[in-house]
């Protein structure tokens, strides 16, 4: 039994637990079928990814999963944008990243306006042998789309939703639609197309 709070001359209700049980967690938190994989969020240290340069102040076009297709209406796993790291997904053995200065030549401070602003790697995040990273320990979800799919994403991510943003299109943002698209066990159309 839960007693309610006496704070000064206000009586507030019993808190409820924090924690929530599985059937109100996202739909992909458990394993549905045997073929699906785990995945991950992950971060790196923002200040050892980035480099110096310019701010821009960019607005995004938002990408919008087709909620007739979607299986629910629970949200998927995601982490807030505005954190002061530099966030990833991991999934079947890749580290998919977004905002990094990966083959680039102008090095903005992730502020990257070519359209190779993205890395995909097996092993280890961009930049690990210089830069502290962190794995979450317990999978976001689970998931059976293609990794072939996500690279699509990955790759096309730019051209659907614009130039990165600080504020408005960081490394959150992507990886927040990633895992909608994990979630989903959904490979939309522009991550398969050539964009």
């Amino acid at each position: 039994m839960t007693l309610p709070l006496i704070w000064g001359d206000w009586i507030l209700p019993p808190l409820k637990p924090r924690h929530r049980s599985l059937d109100m967690a996202a739909p992909c938190a458990v394993p549905r079928t045997s073929d699906e994989s785990p995945y991950y969020f992950g971060t790196s240290d923002l200040a050892c990814i980035t480099t110096k340069g310019r701010f821009h102040l960019i607005t995004k076009r938002s990408i919008q999963m087709d909620p007739e297709r979607n299986r629910t209406k629970r949200a998927a796993p995601k982490r807030h944008v505005l954190a002061p790291t530099h966030r990833w997904i991991y999934y079947k053995g890749f580290f998919f990243e977004w905002g990094t200065d990966a083959g680039t030549k102008n090095r903005l401070f992730g502020f990257l306006n070519d359209a190779k602003s993205y890395s995909i790697k097996s092993g280890l995040p961009y930049k690990a042998d210089k830069c502290n990273w962190m794995l979450e320990s317990l999978p976001a979800g689970y998931s059976s789309v293609p990794a072939e799919c996500i690279m699509g994403c990955t790759a096309n991510y730019r051209t659907v939703t614009g130039d990165y943003s600080l504020l408005n299109n960081n490394c959150h943002h992507f990886a927040n639609t990633i895992s909608n698209i994990l979630c989903s066990n959904i490979c939309p159309e522009w991550c398969t197309t050539p964009l």
